[in-house]
């Protein structure tokens, strides 16, 4: 660095450093004003000791919605406590949750009492999607781990939502929300609901046979459990347990532990055989290149997914010749920097508790494994043979396997093994494990990756938690071995401690090192060969009473990367921010990001219409986020950034807008918008990204969604159509249009470029039968 910039990387560091010096005096003004009156320990007053044991109906449920029956007339409703918008806040409400079970399920009903019926709101008819809906929902931690759970939500129109949540319901960095969901993850159960002049009134029947569990040793069943109301035109959420605020309402280890007596685990077998028929239309330049060639192939597929449980805690799932067709396409991406792009998975065979495969790995969004290397290469899919899935717990372990073996295309990707091993126990307290994980992928030259590695995660006293990590990769079986970087060369090592509360001071300082040679081949990781320094502090209050916000949130992020080769500052930030949060649930946030950093090799813009030369840069960029409030008929999501960009500047838009229109039609529209200027080298870049979606729904069985999205980079329309017909439970009709077209079509050099430069069209059923 220059005298100049070690100055302001040295402001950068006190700055940062002032914080928690000022953050104790601020904790001392609001000790008076904490509605949680939570104690020091992490654990609140009022939470729920012991054990509650659940109330075994007397007779049977007829699921129509009403619970009139005498059985549910025996049961009290839960003492339900608000969580938000004011923890334990008055409300004139009358809502009651029930919870009960029988020898076959777990029944929940609710009731939604109103003077107005015309208040509720209801809109989704389509399988998990939500648009503002009223509902309700019980949470289950099956294994009682107090670390993951799943989700059942019941919504006005009937329309069931399902969802595992990992990590102790925690965001990534403490951000609070609902914690890491699996949306994809479904399973069998029943809802009923009925809107009457009173109101509205809901029925759950979750089977046991849904439900991974295992009796104590005097046959009785413990379970974590967690019931919600919520309202969100006036974003009132009321829960059992109490749970406070500092904490996210969806949080594990804060659930109440419930006993069930007289209940056997089941174990049917899911057998969903599919067909599937379709045509693909594409256009390819021809060898003289003086013309594009169109052909049409026919697609008929057949293959089968097995689900069986070997004992009451493991599920085992089957597949062989696999196939995702019904999947929604990925929202596309524009890379403005020097690392590749992280996509989220979608593919529900992978949902499944999908937490214990978690292994993050001390850089941005880096992972251990990242299960899109497994059937996709370069966003495109690579046929699935087979394979097999298994998770679970045997004994005091959670256990997570997986094994998957793709078929080769062409001669551009090699057909490949996939292997994946994860173990992890707790010890010394609730909180806290030890654990392992291998990856392996080995092709059919013999050419293998291996990464093997441990981590601890350690509850060391309330809300204090400390993270060690070390990782290994191994590569071998071709000529270049004896070149490649092994021992120490090829391993990362993670230090990691962090405060996990969303009320008074939390914090995050990690330190990660990784060798030149550590490279997963089963997961992602954006850098190399890097050491990085990770602080983080915040410190978010209630103002409670009569204030509009809910929460108010000052914080600053500051990251280090240092690379191995040359001990040079690779990247450098500092983002101090404030974030509000309104009752009804708008959330804004304004941000100021220092950003310094060393270009090694010079990159260009995706379009080629500008480049980044070697050099080092120090820049400013300020952005202001609008987060709409999840009771909004129209959502608008917009983030505004502008500042400087390297060595010239830029302005951005980031915005997702969604409309509802009635039960029937949800309409939604994105606009990502990047205007870049390289004024002293006369250099431009001006990108854009738009989106349209359509979700439609006659009732809870037939649904369609429309999918469109414009890359100004490429000139091309995507569009994806995905009809649907459900049946019942596990038997579903699909219909799925796919289409690629050329806006600008006269390029130089190149025959006139076709309108429909691809085109897929599928129709696929699936039938699961219960053995």
């Amino acid at each position: 660095m220059r005298p100049g910039q070690t100055m302001r990387a040295t402001a950068c560091i006190i700055a940062a450093g002032l914080l928690p010096a000022v953050t104790p005096a601020l904790s001392a003004q609001r000790a008076d004003a904490d509605p949680a009156g939570a104690g020091e320990d992490g654990a609140h007053p009022n939470a729920p000791h012991g054990i509650l044991d659940l109330h075994r109906l007397s007779g049977p449920i007829t699921l129509d919605g009403i619970s009139d029956e005498a059985a549910w007339a025996e049961i009290d409703p839960l003492p339900l406590t608000m969580y938000e918008p004011t923890f334990g806040g008055d409300s004139d409400r009358k809502i009651e949750l029930r919870v009960g079970y029988d020898q076959e399920a777990i029944y929940v009903a609710a009731r939604f009492f109103h003077d107005d019926p015309s208040r509720i709101r209801g809109y989704s008819l389509t399988r998990d999607r939500w648009v503002g809906d009223d509902g309700f929902a019980i949470l289950l931690d099956t294994f009682n781990d107090n670390e993951n759970s799943l989700r059942f939500v019941g919504l006005p129109l009937g329309t069931k939502m399902d969802m595992s949540i990992t990590g102790d319901g925690q965001n990534e960095g403490g951000a609070g929300g609902s914690g890491p969901r699996g949306m994809s993850w479904n399973t069998f159960w029943d809802l009923e609901t009925k809107i009457t002049d009173e109101g509205w009134f809901g029925e759950m029947r979750i089977p046991f046979s849904s439900l991974r569990f295992e009796p104590l040793e005097d046959g009785s069943v413990v379970m974590g459990m967690m019931a919600y109301a919520y309202e969100p035109a006036d974003g009132n959420r009321w829960t059992f347990p109490a749970i406070p605020p500092r904490f996210p309402y969806t949080q594990v280890s804060a659930m109440q532990d419930v006993r069930m007596t007289g209940v056997v685990p089941r174990s049917p077998v899911y057998v969903s055989p599919y067909g599937l028929l379709g045509s693909v239309r594409s256009a390819a330049l021809a060898p003289d290149s003086t013309r594009w060639d169109r052909s049409t192939a026919a697609d008929r597929e057949v293959g089968v997914d097995i689900k069986i449980n070997p004992t009451p805690n493991l599920t085992l799932d089957l597949t062989v010749n696999t196939d995702f067709a019904a999947v929604e396409v990925d929202n596309q991406q524009v890379n403005l920097t020097r690392f590749s792009l992280f996509f989220d998975e979608k593919r529900p065979f992978f949902q499944e508790r999908a937490g214990i495969f978690a292994f993050e790995t001390g850089a941005d969004q880096g992972t251990l494994f990242y299960s899109r290397r497994i059937g996709l290469a370069n966003g495109s899919p690579v046929p699935i043979l087979g394979g097999a899935r298994l998770v679970g717990r045997v004994g005091k372990w959670d256990v997570g396997l997986i094994e998957m073996q793709t078929e080769a295309v062409d001669s551009t990707v090699a057909s490949e093994n996939f292997g994946v091993l994860r173990l992890r126990r707790r010890v010394w307290n609730d909180n806290s494990f030890l654990g392992g994980m291998a990856t392996s992928r080995v092709d059919t030259d013999g050419i293998f990756n291996v990464t093997y590695g441990v981590d601890g995660l350690f509850r060391v006293a309330g809300d204090e938690y400390v993270t060690l990590k070390w990782i290994q990769t191994v590569r071998g079986g071709d000529a270049s071995v004896d070149t490649l970087p092994s021992g120490r060369d090829a391993a990362r090592v993670v230090v990691d401690w962090t405060r996990r509360r969303l009320q008074g001071l939390s914090y995050r300082h990690a330190l990660t090192w990784s060798g030149v040679g550590y490279e997963p081949g089963v997961g992602f990781e954006p850098r190399s060969d890097f050491t990085r320094a990770q602080s983080d502090w915040g410190y978010q209050w209630f103002p409670g009473g009569e204030s509009i916000f809910r929460r108010m949130w000052l914080g600053v992020e500051s990251n280090v990367w240092v690379r191995n080769a040359d001990d040079r500052v690779d990247t450098g930030q500092l983002r101090p921010f404030v974030q509000l949060e309104t009752k009804p649930g708008a959330t804004f946030v304004l941000a100021a990001n220092t950003s310094y950093e060393d270009v090694p090799e010079a990159y260009a813009l995706p379009d080629g219409s500008a480049d980044v030369p070697v050099g080092s840069y120090w820049a400013t960029e300020g952005s202001l986020e609008l987060r709409a409030a999840r009771g909004w008929a129209v959502r608008p999501n917009v983030t505004l950034t502008a500042g400087e960009f390297f060595d010239g500047t830029r302005t951005g838009l980031k915005s997702d807008v969604r409309l509802t229109v009635n039960q029937y039609l949800e309409l939604g529209g994105g606009w990502e918008w990047n205007h870049i200027r390289f004024d002293n080298r006369g250099q431009s870049f001006d990108s854009h990204l738009l989106r349209l979606k359509a979700d439609g729904a006659l009732d809870v069985h037939f649904s369609v969604n429309a999918f469109l999205q414009y890359n100004s980079l490429t000139d091309q329309v995507t569009t994806n159509t995905r009809l649907r017909y459900n049946f019942r439970e596990g038997q579903d009709l699909w219909f799925v249009w796919n289409t690629n077209l050329n806006m600008e079509r006269d390029i130089l050099g190149m025959p006139r470029l076709p309108f429909e430069q691809a085109r897929t069209l599928t129709m696929k059923y699936t039938h699961t039968l219960v053995l």
